[in-house]
């Protein structure tokens, strides 16, 4: 999960080999009056002490295995905690249905193409930061859509672990699902944002579950939530 923000500013980490495509990024960010560009990553073992040091809201990762693993890095970050870690994004060219599912599953919170318009990062930068989703990689959204097709299967051998729950925890779960960010499910509920995060580390922690996006596939594993007809 990504820290609280503290004075309406998105502290972000970029993570890129590429020094113009730095450049290039931290020019549209720095442009944001709410973010601000608070360090550089140049490979995958610099992320985590970056992180340490820097304590950003959002890692920016330009996902490339030899280099730059944002998949990795995602299940690096995971082991700072709850609190600590920052929310991944991650921009990958990869098509194949495995390295999509091993990001979801790594804890990676956004999945946008390596190819996308710059200018659409900062949106996505502020759904991550407030603890909402970001998918918008095609080939990421087909998979999602085969693994939803087969949720009613799996549901009967799954379902019996929302009994661990509370109905408000459940609510959230289903929220969550659908895709709206903490402060929405806040409105949505009458309760404040940080209940909303409270349950949803609660529920967390009784599912076993290290993350949002892990909690969001379950959701739709045991059938709380249904995939919309295509």
């Amino acid at each position: 999960m990504a820290n609280d923000i503290e004075g309406d500013c998105i502290r972000v980490l970029l993570c890129d080999p590429n020094h113009l495509m730095r450049v290039g990024l931290a020019s549209v960010l720095e442009r944001e009056p709410d973010m601000t560009v608070v360090g550089e990553a140049l490979h995958t073992h610099e992320v985590e002490a970056a992180v340490r040091e820097l304590r950003p809201h959002v890692a920016l990762i330009s996902h490339d295995p030899d280099v730059m693993d944002g998949i990795a890095i995602a299940m690096i970050l995971r082991r700072l905690g709850w609190a600590a870690a920052p929310g991944v994004l991650m921009l990958s060219s990869a098509t194949e249905d495995s390295e999509m599912l091993a990001a979801l599953r790594g804890g990676v919170q956004g999945l946008l193409p390596g190819n996308c318009d710059p200018q659409s990062l900062p949106a996505a930068i502020r759904d991550i930061a407030d603890g909402a989703m970001v998918l918008k990689s095609p080939p990421a959204v087909q998979m999602i859509r085969l693994l939803l097709n087969r949720a009613p299967e799996m549901a009967p051998a799954t379902a019996s672990q929302l009994s661990l729950l509370t109905s408000r925890e459940r609510d959230v779960l289903a929220l969550v699902a659908n895709g709206h960010s903490n402060l929405v499910i806040a409105k949505m509920l009458s309760l404040s944002e940080a209940t909303v995060k409270s349950h949803l580390y609660h529920l967390c922690q009784k599912l076993g579950l290290r993350d949002r996006t892990q909690a969001v596939i379950l959701a739709y594993e045991t059938g709380l939530v249904r995939a919309s007809a295509a």
